[in-house]
């Protein structure tokens, strides 16, 4: 008999012998509560979700014999009756999960009992435990997506279009750039595609610049989009949904959210979408954020939307409105929600702001934008419409504090060195490296209205908050929604504007103010976040990933040569190359089409135009109807009245030998080699201690690329050496076969 039928049958029989306990579940007990250190539902709890699970943490691991021991836990419902469901060890035994096979009913009373006859892993026993919850009248979120037509207010799961004003023809505030300095050669670019402008380059961040404006009105596709600092696209993939929130995040993988289907992608570095991630027990998952963590574990969060009587919460209240929540979920690597917390038990529907009217129809009372786990493990959130960041207990739920501008209604800290005391309908709350906290200020509340990037250190014993860095655009830029701050590797800070009336759409800063990269595009397009990251696709790479040409007299030309390696399954085309100096030109023609797991040579030729330096980057595109896929090679080279003859220094300037690909191999790979001149080549294997296990090539060879296969045949696993020597030339590489 399978687990679930045993438990069922002998939960059944216990069910039946705790009749006088479960069956009056409106007036059960809740019994040692104080002794678990997180129940959820939230014991005594309402408007929880029909499709709930129920989660225990007691501190320490739970014995894992509890799984196919005694029945653990008898759940009930008044209506629904004894509930039979999966019951799930997560987080190292930490926590303990019952999945309910259905889902309760709507509108009773459900009671949960653990079993007193439990153990910890170290022996300790463990308590009997009883409490009880009740689940929503009506399940609103379901009722709305499945009659979208009867909610046109809450159909986009982002934020509220009403009241949000239309955007006007964007206007730079900073002068076009010198054509010399930022014109590049024409990119073919979809003719939808934004037409994005970078109006200065001071210094900024190395990194690629990831966001995903969008029409509010959705008549211009969505784009998917990672620039360099000079705004020309290494990817973008146009979208069917409008898209928001385009991120690496810290495991490496991309994401993004897409609306229709309402939930998170994830993407690796070929860009190819390898998970979906989505809020569980019935919810429909929001837009705003998305965190992996380091663990593999998910944070992300929904509005949970209820029928409320507010004339029995405020004078001239609405007895039939519609009231915005909060959920938070945690979900581990195999998608099991760990943690669960909601505004409902926590926050107050009067906490709201001022200009939040609670004698509305429809009210948003909390607009969280932001998860962010913190270096202690706990849970940050930031909250628009309660002008307020809180900290959550990771562990137990409960709230550490509260910190708010001048307009909120919990505020627990005092600010210093702030005029205007704190911050109001913020977005983007992020703990930066040095213990302070970095936030995009939109000022909805603030007289005048402005909108600026602001960093707090925060001492949290003392609950004083100090501004010790801001920025604001001059004239000053007001944000009516959206924004995010970034704070780089290099102590730059990245800043998106959000729903601005005037640009810029994405500045990046220098520690004084001073502008380091402004970058904005047209057609009325917002961006919910701006992000900068160390970032490469790994779907083509190329060897070496930079060609310094060194010194080339004017009038004179040198040759390098590249391998472009396709790392994929699948054929590549390179079909398009960029670059801004006309003084550099690839050779090949194109298409260059290389087969799945193949490479080909690219021969780049440096002819210098002027007397002076010439730094530049070539782009290898492969561009398909709707998506491009990009690799940057930084080129470099000189002008010198000294140097004689590209062709006598030919010869030592470009031979190359490639690491062979794939690496490791089982049980075979490729070797790319490049030779400037004829001469007697010998390409050599030799095992780890030296001995010469395979000659692959031993004979006379013109000038060119060749592409050598060795196949290790019986050859044990090891790591190996290839030798190429050439006349004069002699270099060694290892590789590493896996059997």
């Amino acid at each position: 008999m399978s687990f679930s039928y045993r438990f069922f049958f002998i939960t059944a029989f216990v069910f039946c012998l705790s009749i006088i306990v479960t069956i009056n579940t409106a007036s059960a007990q809740n019994i040692n509560l104080k002794d678990f250190q997180y129940t959820f539902p939230v014991p005594s709890s309402k408007l929880n979700s029909a499709g709930t699970n129920i989660i225990i943490k007691y501190g320490d691991a739970f014995n894992k014999s509890i799984l196919n021991n005694i029945p653990v836990m008898v759940v009930s419902g008044n209506k629904s009756g004894l509930h039979t469901g999966k019951l799930i060890l997560a987080e190292g035994g930490k926590t303990l999960i019952f999945d309910p096979y259905k889902p309760f009913s709507d509108g009773e009373v459900v009671t949960v009992k653990l079993s007193g006859n439990l153990e910890t892993n170290t022996g300790v026993k463990i308590p009997l435990l009883q409490f009880s919850f009740e689940t929503s009248k009506i399940d609103l979120n379901k009722e709305i997506r499945l009659n979208p037509e009867k909610y046109p207010r809450l159909l986009n799961p982002g934020f509220d279009d009403a009241g949000l004003q239309s955007i006007n023809k964007l206007t730079p505030l900073y002068p076009e750039p010198a054509p010399e300095e930022y014109t590049v050669q024409k990119d073919s670019l979809p003719p939808d595609f934004p037409a994005i402008t970078v109006s200065s380059i001071n210094n900024p961040a190395p990194g690629r610049i990831f966001f995903t404006p969008f029409d509010t009105k959705n008549k211009i596709p969505s784009f998917l989009i990672i620039t360099d600092n000079y705004g020309i696209p290494i990817f973008y993939k146009k979208m069917p949904y409008r898209t928001y929130n385009f991120a690496r995040q810290p495991t490496g993988v991309l994401t993004y959210y897409a609306t229709g289907p309402n939930q998170h992608y994830v993407m690796d570095s070929s860009y190819n979408v390898i998970d979906s991630l989505h809020m569980e027990h019935g919810y429909t998952t929001n837009v705003h954020e998305l965190t992996i963590l380091k663990n593999g574990n998910a944070l992300l969060m929904c509005y949970d939307d209820q029928r409320i009587a507010m004339d029995t919460v405020v004078e001239g209240g609405n007895p039939n409105a519609i009231v915005r929540g909060l959920v938070i979920q945690e979900l581990d690597k195999d998608k099991n929600v760990v943690f669960e917390w909601r505004s409902w038990d926590h926050f107050k529907i009067t906490d709201a702001t001022s200009d939040i009217s609670l004698t509305d129809s429809i009210i948003d009372y909390v607009h969280c934008n932001t998860l962010e786990m913190d270096n202690d493990g706990n849970i940050i959130i930031s909250s628009r419409n309660l002008d307020e960041i809180t900290k959550i207990d990771g562990e137990t739920g409960d709230i550490i504090w509260r910190f708010g501008g001048v307009h909120c209604r919990n505020n627990e800290f005092t600010f210093i060195n702030d005029p205007i005391n704190g911050f109001s309908h913020q977005h983007d709350v992020r703990r930066l490296p040095n213990g302070d906290l970095s936030l995009f200020d939109n000022g909805n509340l603030h007289n005048p209205k402005f909108s600026r990037a602001v960093e707090y250190k925060v001492d949290e014993e003392t609950k004083t908050a100090t501004l010790v860095w801001e920025y604001k655009n001059n004239p000053s830029t007001f944000s009516q929604a959206m924004g995010s701050v970034q704070r780089l590797d290099n102590q730059n800070t990245l800043i998106g504007w959000g729903w601005s009336f005037i640009p810029p759409a994405i500045t990046e800063v220098q520690p004084d103010g001073s502008l380091a990269l402004y970058l904005t595009w047209l057609n009325n397009l917002v961006n919910y976040r701006a992000y900068k990251y160390p970032w490469e696709t790994n779907i083509f790479t190329t060897k070496p990933d930079s060609l310094p040409f060194g010194y080339v007299p004017q009038g004179d030309s040198l040759v390098k040569s590249l391998v472009v390696m396709n790392n994929s399954a699948q054929e590549i085309e390179i079909n398009g190359l960029l670059n801004r100096d006309a003084s550099y030109q690839v050779i090949n023609s194109l298409p260059l089409i290389i087969a799945a797991r193949d490479s080909a040579v690219l021969h780049v030729k440096f002819k210098p135009k002027t007397s002076s330096s010439h730094p530049d980057d070539l782009y290898l595109q492969w561009n398909k109807k709707e998506e491009r896929i990009a690799r940057i090679v930084n080129l470099s080279g000189f002008t010198d009245s000294v140097f004689t003859s590209v062709k006598n220094e030919q010869n030592k300037l470009t031979f190359t030998l490639a690491q062979s690909y794939p690496n490791p191999f089982n049980p075979s790979t490729k070797i790319v080699f490049t030779i400037p001149a004829q001469g007697k080549v010998t390409l050599k294997i030799y095992d780890i201690l030296g001995r010469e296990v395979r000659t692959l090539v031993n004979s006379n060879l013109k000038a060119g690329n060749y592409n050598i296969e060795f196949n290790a045949g019986e050859l044990p696993s090891g790591v190996y050496l290839y030798n190429l020597r050439v006349n004069n030339y002699n270099e060694t590489k290892k590789m590493l076969l896996l059997r």
